[in-house]
């Protein structure tokens, strides 16, 4: 197991060179033994982290279990980064690898349905006081409707708009070509914008 994580640093810092990482100092830190600098870094990570894992898995336990493995992890792996890359798209790659080796293990069939835009607004936003609450809970709407798609539809929105990754860096983390995140991405939205429309025309027609 120790090579995925290898794997994924080597894979991580292919082809990069001065990225600016707001983590660099502390996982620099981290790479010398600094307990304390670890544990900010988990502070500042394990959110997206657990909603990687939880998107894969569809269980909150299954989840939580996952992000303390992946730390466990990514802890033994840090002298093979070499912060080439930013750290959490590294990061992100093993959490990724942890959890699909976890659904293997449980076996679990995960619904797989092909719906086939309106995405935007799932950027994890900084709320305008003035809109505070409608825009609080059309944000949580929105993100309820995600967890209603497919895995493979949850990961790639959840990359793309919670943790901000670019198309490279999703790439690297999925170990996917270009062109498939870019499609698989598409088919995402376009998926979610007919659960809303779907949802939407359901609630017009009770009224």
């Amino acid at each position: 197991m120790a090579r995925a994580e290898h794997a994924a640093a080597n894979a991580a810092h292919r082809g990069a060179s001065d990225v600016d990482d707001p983590l660099a100092t502390l996982v620099e830190r981290c790479r010398c033994g600094d307990m304390g600098a670890f544990e900010r870094v988990v502070v500042e990570t394990q959110g997206g982290v657990y909603n990687l894992a939880y998107s894969i898995l569809g269980n909150r336990e299954d989840a939580q279990d996952v992000t303390q493995e992946v730390y466990v992890r990514v802890w033994r792996a840090l002298p093979s980064f070499r912060g080439e890359a930013r750290f959490t798209t590294w990061l992100y790659r093993i959490a990724v690898n942890c959890s699909l080796n976890r659904r293997r293990r449980l076996r679990r069939r995960l619904a797989e349905v092909d719906d086939d835009g309106i995405l935007e607004r799932l950027e994890a936003p900084e709320p305008d006081p003035a809109e505070a609450a409608i825009a609080n809970d059309h944000h949580q709407m929105l993100w309820a409707a995600v967890e209603r798609l497919p895995a493979k539809y949850q990961l790639v929105i959840n990359l793309f708009y919670r943790q901000q990754l670019t198309y490279d860096e999703m790439a690297e983390v999925l170990a996917m070509p270009l062109g498939t995140i870019k499609a698989q991405l598409s088919r995402a939205r376009q998926a979610l914008a007919g659960m809303l429309r779907t949802g939407q025309k359901e609630q017009r027609d009770a009224v």
